[in-house]
């Protein structure tokens, strides 16, 4: 904290948007992480099976630990990682209003979208300015306003 109780994280603008995944969502992504971790060994395990495992197996095998695997495993510290924020955020948020102060145009991979720029304040949460994603047909516009759950200790909010 800060001398005047304002947390840290609200001082350096480093506040993230939580999007709660539920438990079917959370599972089907554990599940595509561990495939992605086990490709490699499995790869080399094969192999060594049905007796053609050479030198190029094995070079596959690690490329794919390499690549693969290491992505899996950022995956699923993505997952905990949200979860734990979600968690917290349900027991630790207080309620409080954003703002809509701008808007642009900005991609949203294959689909028009639209990139809000927000201040959020409230109660006894640091106000403080971010951005926030939406895809066109669902965006605000300038002014409008709704309500948001933010834990001011470590920067995280969820649009209620």
């Amino acid at each position: 904290m800060a001398d005047d109780d304002t947390p840290l994280l609200a001082l350096d603008g480093n506040f993230d948007e939580v999007r709660p995944a539920g438990p079917i969502a959370r599972f089907f992504g554990y599940l595509s992480s561990v495939t992605m971790i086990a490709a490699g060994p499995a790869l080399v395990i094969v192999l060594h099976l049905v007796g053609e495992l050479q030198w190029q197996g094995v070079v596959g095998g690690i490329a794919i630990v390499c690549t693969a695997g290491l992505l899996g495993l950022m995956q699923a510290v993505s997952i905990a990682r949200q979860r734990r924020r979600a968690v917290r955020l349900a027991s630790n948020g207080r309620r409080a209003v954003a703002r809509v102060t701008g808007s642009r145009s900005r991609s949203l991979g294959e689909e028009d979208g639209v990139e809000l720029s927000l201040m959020i304040e409230g109660p006894g949460v640091p106000a403080f300015s971010t951005t926030r994603r939406e895809p066109a047909g669902r965006a605000r516009d300038v002014g409008d306003a709704f309500e948001v759950l933010v834990d001011p200790d470590n920067g995280v909010y969820r649009v209620l």
